[in-house]
């Protein structure tokens, strides 16, 4: 049975009633209202800019299929090991989208699906029974903190290349999907495939979607916010005052240094400003660029000195300013 046999036959077996909730409209049939913003949704698709597409398709599909929370997030196929990058939201918190990225999404029971690389519309309870998500850790330690309990996932590919996902979660309250929003996510889902599909035939990477990502934060595969910390840090910033710019809790702060010092592979913003300079280097020399580092490269026993040089410097020249 292959992915697509399994979700069809577990659709079957989970048929939606009505839901009685006045913030979400029964949806038996589609009302003309929905089939409207369904067909503008769906001109969007093959005219929004397709770097942000999936969380401005989000924000069409909440008038269309109520959610409480969502978050989107790509594929890049050039990098099997790291592939998944790109997570963007919304409606849902910075902190809790990071450890999904950082940690959860390597327990998420869903993963199988998304690993099929097959265009799907697919709801949690699809997959396994309530009480089973009800168990699981993911939704323990993750979900329950968020107040959502269901699940649809859909996943966008074509031709065995999985471009990207989109996840829309619900109370317990609010009720799981329907099959009359799962066909419309479908239809929806069709196009984006198609999109994606016609724009990058051979799949996405961090550079494609994102061509302000610097070769640094792609080398130690850093994400916006942890490159946005670095560059903080670069200039000698406290951790107080990067955390006042970017307005976020200490503890996030935290997580985001504490993340940057485990994909760099250091433990102090001394060596962390040695690795980053040495890296610079070498990408000087890789793009044949000049005046970034002169081409030196740093031994090991002097990470710690020149690291406090260069953190020493970049304070200077803050307070200087």
């Amino acid at each position: 049975m292959g992915a697509g046999d399994l979700v069809h036959a577990s659709t079957k077996r989970h048929r939606r009633g009505r839901c009685d909730h006045r913030w979400w409209l029964p949806m038996q049939e589609e009302p003309e209202i929905k089939r409207s913003k369904k067909s503008d949704l769906i001109l969007g698709v093959y005219s929004l800019p397709i770097e942000n597409l999936l969380v401005d398709c989000c924000r069409g599909l909440r008038e269309i299929v109520p959610f409480d929370r969502s978050f989107t997030n790509l594929n890049d196929r050039s990098n099997r090991f790291k592939s998944i990058f790109n997570y963007q939201s919304e409606d849902t918190d910075e902190e809790m989208l990071a450890q999904y990225a950082d940690y959860y999404h390597t327990i998420d029971f869903l993963s199988w699906c998304y690993n099929q690389r097959q265009p799907m519309v697919f709801r949690a309870t699809d997959l396994v029974y309530p009480e089973v998500i009800e168990r699981s850790r993911i939704h323990r330690e993750w979900e329950s903190r968020m107040g959502v309990f269901y699940t649809v996932t859909v996943c966008i590919a074509s031709d065995d290349i999985l471009y990207g996902t989109i996840s829309l979660m619900r109370s317990k309250s609010h009720g799981d999907f329907t099959d009359a929003e799962v066909g419309i996510l479908d239809d929806v889902n069709q196009h984006l495939c198609n999109r994606f599909h016609l724009t990058y035939p051979n799949g996405v990477n961090r550079f494609m979607m994102d061509a302000s990502v610097d070769p640094i934060a792609e080398r130690f595969s850093l994400t916006p916010r942890e490159w946005e910390v670095t560059c903080l840090l670069m200039h000698g910033l406290s951790r107080a005052e990067i955390a006042g710019k970017l307005c976020i809790s200490t503890n996030t702060l935290k997580r985001h240094v504490a993340n940057i010092y485990r994909k760099v592979g250091v433990s102090n913003v001394q060596r962390l400003f040695a690795a980053l300079s040495h890296a610079d280097a070498a990408a000087a020399r890789e793009g044949g660029a000049s005046g970034k580092g002169g081409g030196c490269s740093f031994k090991e026993e002097t990470l710690d000195q020149v690291g406090s040089m260069l953190f020493e410097r970049a304070s200077l020249r803050r307070h200087a300013a």
